[in-house]
């Protein structure tokens, strides 16, 4: 029957028959609609019912399933299927990368079962990805070429290492709910090839050199299709692969599990290739895709694999793309200095981390480990979690509201049932009552006080208000607007560098900035409030943001990155730069918050460093747009007097190193933020002088050029290692001061040992010392009571620790005389 024909039946019969069979033409019709969707609901997803109806066939064709759905895993689809389709992609690629690969994934799967690792897992080829990546990428390596059969024994022997490092580090992550990703096959990799290396006589690697000069990039040279064709062979490039067709093959496996993974995918390939553009890359890595299979892989885990896909989550797995680019700029340069290839490590460090991060945004919702699948079933998972929970609120709203009509039976007429005597004539007011007492005995007349004493106690109230931490001027804020209370928050963020969350220090602070330099000022400035800001959208803990404790290691970002750029002072460009990396200081903060709440640890300045570090690592002094000053590691013995040693200049880097904390060289700038902090305490004051002077005379025990020490460089770490431990995070006694002086001085040469380690990357120490030297002395254990570490939820400041110190030990010894 063509479409549109009328037809006109003469007879009722012939009316009713022409109704049947056009009903039964949909019925027919539906059927086949549902026959073809539901069988293509057991091609698509994880293939469960595949899986199932496997479980009973023999242990050969169930290892052909499983190391398929290993071949697949390494994009996070646990699909057969798309196993298959993957390895014809690996074939039009080079056959012989297919054999090693497979090779690699029949090895690690097999070594798993010897090992006996959870058979679930191994059936959902979590132990096969990383054995396809090892085979893949050491074929890739060698500079044997092709089909050199004796690279079949090495792939076999670091293939069976990899079960042994999922099962090591999923014990380890386990305490995280955190997934191993392909760390295995990082660690398996990175160690055969720094073993073997380029010159090896059996198993010689392709040679690797760093970045030697400023690359010769002329933007008119773009190749735009080139650039979009970048996009399908960045998701080749995480097998290795560099052929275009081969990774469209691979985006097609994607979508027949999962069209969200594949959009992902796609989407954090093209993120990689506009991240390196933006560092003015050379074009030929672009192309080959070298930048976006990090970026793909992150995209693809925060985006719906791991959290529940949201519209914020999935801007999150954006930010996770792009830190995952810069983060792997930045590796990538580090570890060409040894010889070694990037792999896919910024991928991991950088889903970890955004994995780490707590939020108390319901939208950012982190699925448990066992019940991740594929982004479609864990929304409809996360859907379901979050109808649970608001019927489960409104049930107990339901109680709250049965609770007062229940009590109102029991009370008649809302009279209480006792009724308390009152005495007449016996004033409540415990003043009046005093007054009433005096009166009545006549035996003494109120005493009048001193006006200079009441004069005196008012000024140390209103000098109490200023000094500390300002509590009282912080409760005052809560009812004010939010902007009033956001500038609150900058000040106790720019002050908190030096564990001081005072506004008025950090006035004082801001004028020592100026004095130094007023675009340090802006820069600095800037990181604070951008990285103060993404904590609120994060939805961070309101108390630690209004303390400042996530504007502080933004304000160091902008301050050194201001300090170190080789462009000099104005280059208003650079605030791009700065406004991004000091987006990510809450995203650190907030990850290793959750890892050193195991053992009740500050962050510290961590985030900062790991920030900065990687930043100058990717942009280095031969960047094109944002290049750095050069450092260099020390070539020859420096040749020193002693005669020259000026003594007035030696104390001067006191107030100097205290300075050099946010950067600054300036001694009058080091004495305003000495007064800043006598603002806020004086024993917080006391111990930055002495950390410094600690710092300045263990630089002269190593016979360090006088001009290093002359501006602070020695006197930083030990400034903030001292304050650390002299009072803040421990209690304030003459035990814990001796400590104090023992970290500072520890802290001193540590940072000499990392400064020559570091320098040979061409990246400056930070704070990493003064970190490391820090949480290595608040981890020790110790019957000495007089060394006592406060929980990190009472820490103030100095004085009042003190105060509470004193009132817990008072409290145990009323408990033992009881």
């Amino acid at each position: 029957m063509e479409l549109g024909e009328i037809v006109v039946a003469e007879h009722p019969g012939e009316k009713q028959l022409y109704t049947e069979q056009k009903s039964n033409a949909k019925d027919l019709l539906g059927r086949s609609g549902n026959w073809l969707y539901q069988v293509f609901g057991y091609l698509t997803g994880e293939m469960k019912e595949y899986g199932e109806w496997m479980k009973n066939k023999p242990l050969m064709v169930q290892l052909v399933d499983w190391i398929l759905r290993g071949t697949s895993q390494v994009m996070f689809v646990n699909n057969p299927l798309s196993g298959l389709i993957i390895l014809v992609g690996l074939f039009i690629q080079k056959p012989w990368w297919m054999l090693t690969g497979c090779t690699g994934t029949t090895v690690s799967t097999l070594t798993a079962l010897v090992l006996s690792q959870d058979r679930s897992a191994i059936a959902a080829g979590l132990h096969g990805y990383n054995g396809i990546l090892v085979g893949l990428l050491m074929a890739v390596f060698s500079d044997k070429g092709d089909y050199y059969w004796w690279l079949l024994p090495p792939v076999t022997v670091i293939s069976m290492a990899c079960p042994i490092l999922s099962s090591a580090l999923g014990s380890i992550f386990s305490k995280w709910d955190l997934p191993v990703f392909t760390l295995p096959f990082n660690i398996a990799v990175t160690l055969y090839l720094a073993a073997t290396g380029h010159y090896n006589p059996f198993f010689p690697t392709t040679l690797i050199k760093p970045v030697e000069s400023v690359p010769n990039i002329t933007w008119s040279a773009i190749n735009v299709p080139l650039l979009l064709r970048s996009i399908p062979v960045g998701i080749g490039q995480v097998y290795g692969c560099d052929n275009p067709w081969t990774g469209g093959i691979f985006l097609v496996a994607l979508l027949i599990s999962s069209p969200l993974i594949c959009l992902h995918a796609a989407i954090g390939s093209t993120v990689g290739m506009f991240a390196a553009l933006s560092i003015a890359s050379p074009f030929d890595s672009i192309y080959l895709g070298l930048h976006n299979y990090n970026c793909a892989l992150a995209c693809i885990a925060i985006g719906g694999m791991f959290y529940a896909l949201t519209w914020q989550t999935h801007l999150l797995s954006l930010a996770c793309a792009l830190f995952c680019a810069y983060s792997g700029a930045a590796l990538a340069n580090a570890l060409s200095v040894v010889g070694l290839p990037l792999c896919t490590w910024p991928f991991c460090f950088s889903a970890l981390l955004f994995l780490l991060i707590s939020s108390d945004n319901p939208a950012i919702h982190k699925i448990p480990l066992c019940k991740v699948t594929y982004p479609e079933a864990n929304r409809i998972y996360y859907l379901r979690m979050k109808r649970r929970a608001s019927e489960s609120r409104r049930e107990e709203q339901k109680r709250k509201e049965q609770k007062p009509s229940s009590n109102s039976k029991i009370n008649t007429g809302g009279t209480p049932l006792c009724t308390p005597k009152i005495h007449h004539g016996w004033n409540i007011n415990m003043e009046n009552s005093v007054d009433i007492k005096i009166e009545n005995k006549g035996e003494r007349n109120p005493v009048k006080q001193n006006p200079l004493i009441k004069a005196g106690k008012k000024f140390c109230r209103g000098v109490g208000y200023l000094t500390g931490d300002m509590k009282e001027f912080g409760a005052w804020l809560k009812d004010k607007t939010l902007m009033i209370q956001f500038v609150d928050w900058v000040l106790r963020g720019i002050s908190q560098v030096m564990f001081v969350n005072n506004p008025i220090s950090g006035i004082v602070v801001i004028v020592g900035f100026l004095m130094q330099n007023p675009w340090w000022t802006l820069t600095g400035c800037s990181g604070t409030v951008v990285s103060t800001l993404t904590a609120l959208i994060l939805g961070q803990d309101r108390s630690a943001i209004a303390a400042g404790l996530h504007g502080y290691n933004g304000l160091l970002v902008g301050l050194l990155m201001a300090a170190f750029s080789d462009k000099g002072d104005y280059h208003w460009w650079l605030l791009l730069p700065v406004a991004l990396v000091s987006m990510t200081c809450p995203v650190f903060t907030s990850a290793l918050g959750s890892v050193f709440s195991k053992w009740d640890l500050p962050v510290l300045t961590l985030p900062f460093n790991l920030a900065l570090t990687l930043y100058l690592a990717a942009s280095g002094p031969r960047n094109l747009f944002f290049p750095t000053i050069v450092i260099q590691p020390a070539t020859a013995t420096p040749n020193i007097t002693w005669t020259d040693a000026e003594l007035p200049m030696l104390l001067q880097s006191i107030p100097v190193g205290v300075g050099q904390v946010y950067g600054c060289d300036n001694p009058w700038t080091g004495g305003i933020f000495l007064i800043a902090l006598f603002v806020s305490s004086p024993l917080t004051c006391l111990h930055a002088a002495i950390g410094s002077a600690v710092g300045m005379l263990a630089a002269l025990s190593l016979a360090t050029p006088f001009s290093k020490i002359y501006s602070g460089l020695w006197g930083y770490n030990s400034s903030l290692s001292c304050i650390a431990i002299g009072g803040t995070f421990y209690a304030f006694t003459w035990q814990t001061h001796l400590l104090a002086i023992a970290c500072a001085l520890f802290s001193a040469y540590l940072g000499a040992a990392v400064t020559n380690m570091l320098s040979v990357f061409g990246v400056p120490s930070g704070t990493w010392a003064f970190c490391l030297s820090a949480l290595t002395f608040l981890l020790i254990t110790t019957n000495n009571s007089a060394i006592y570490k406060l929980p990190l939820s009472k820490v103030t400041y100095p004085e009042a620790n003190r105060v509470y110190y004193l009132k817990m030990k008072k409290h145990q010894r009323s408990c033992c005389n009881i």
